[in-house]
C-alpha cells in the first residue's frame, strides 16, 4: 500500500512540474517556435525519403521550461533531421519509412536516441551533450540513431 501511495505521489508531483512547462506567454511561444522548427525538419525528411512521420517534444519530460534558457531543441532538430541524411543508402531510407513518430524527451539520464515500434526517441541530456549508443565510446546522431534502426 505504501509503494502504491508513493507512486500516486510521485505521478502527482511530475504532473504538476509538466504543468509549469506550458503556462506563460512565453513558454507557449517558445514551444510554438520549437514545433514550427520540427515541423520544418520533418518535411524535409518525408519530403526526400518518401517518409510521413510526425515528431513532437513530450513537454510531460521537461521538469521545467525557459525558452531563453533552454538549448534542448537544437539537439533534437538535429537528431530529427540526420533522417535525411540516412535516405541516401536504400538500407537507410527502408529504415526511415518505417519510423512514424519521433519524440523528443528531456532526460537526466544522458543524450541518446533509441527506437520502439516506430517511434524514434531522442533523449537530450543538457548536462551530459556527449551522444551514447549500445556500446561504449562517441557517437554522433547518424550513428546512434543508425544503430537504433
Amino acid at each position: 500500500m505504501k509503494q502504491i501511495l508513493t507512486a500516486s505521489v510521485a505521478l502527482f508531483v511530475a504532473a504538476a512540474w509538466a504543468a509549469d512547462v506550458d503556462k506563460t506567454v512565453a513558454q507557449k511561444n517558445g514551444w510554438a517556435g520549437y514545433q514550427t522548427e520540427l515541423n520544418r525538419i520533418v518535411d524535409k525528411v518525408n519530403g526526400k525519403c518518401g517518409s510521413k512521420i510526425t515528431a513532437a517534444y513530450d513537454k510531460s519530460t521537461y521538469p521545467e521550461f525557459d525558452p531563453l534558457q533552454d538549448r534542448t531543441q537544437s539537439a533534437c532538430q538535429q537528431a530529427v533531421g540526420t533522417l535525411e541524411n540516412l535516405c541516401a543508402s536504400d538500407p537507410g531510407k527502408r529504415a526511415v519509412q518505417g519510423l512514424k513518430t519521433a519524440t523528443c524527451e528531456f532526460s537526466s539520464n544522458g543524450t541518446g536516441a533509441s527506437v520502439n515500434n516506430g517511434t524514434l526517441k531522442v533523449r537530450v541530456d543538457p548536462k551530459k551533450s556527449s551522444i551514447s549508443g549500445k556500446k561504449p565510446g562517441s557517437y554522433s546522431w547518424k550513428s546512434a540513431i543508425e544503430e537504433a534502426l
